[in-house]
């Protein structure tokens, strides 16, 4: 037969844990005392949308066609039940985010050429 814990909730009442070695129970050995507030510490970092979208995405910087078929993926996976709904919002507004930051990267590069180029049409003209 398991003994119970031999310490005492907080309302007063005898704690109904199964004792360990100790006669405490997880909840209550003081020689744990360090895991538990270590467990709290983590807390739910582990189910947070960072660590959940951190889980999902590669490391490396990703092409807008590799960007749709990772959010075509996750979509796939929330319709299906195996992502949470969170994490496929988080992937969608981060994938816009990083095809609008390319699109503008290109965009000035362009506009850097162009400029380039009539400035050197321009200095060609007068000295011409």
């Amino acid at each position: 037969m398991q003994s119970t814990c031999k310490a005492t909730t907080r309302a007063g009442r005898p704690c109904g844990g199964t004792a360990r070695a100790s006669g405490f129970c997880w909840f209550h050995d003081p020689a744990l005392a360090d895991q538990r507030a270590a467990g709290r510490r983590l807390g739910g970092s582990a189910r947070s949308n960072r660590s959940r979208a951190r889980r999902q995405l590669m490391d490396a910087a990703m092409s807008p066609a590799e960007i749709g078929g990772l959010l075509s993926m996750t979509l796939t996976k929330v319709i299906a039940g195996q992502t949470e709904p969170g994490v496929g919002n988080a992937a969608a507004n981060l994938g816009k985010a990083i095809v609008a930051v390319q699109q503008a990267a290109e965009i000035e590069q362009r506009l850097e050429a162009l400029e380039q180029a009539l400035g050197q049409t321009e200095r060609g003209g007068r000295s011409a």
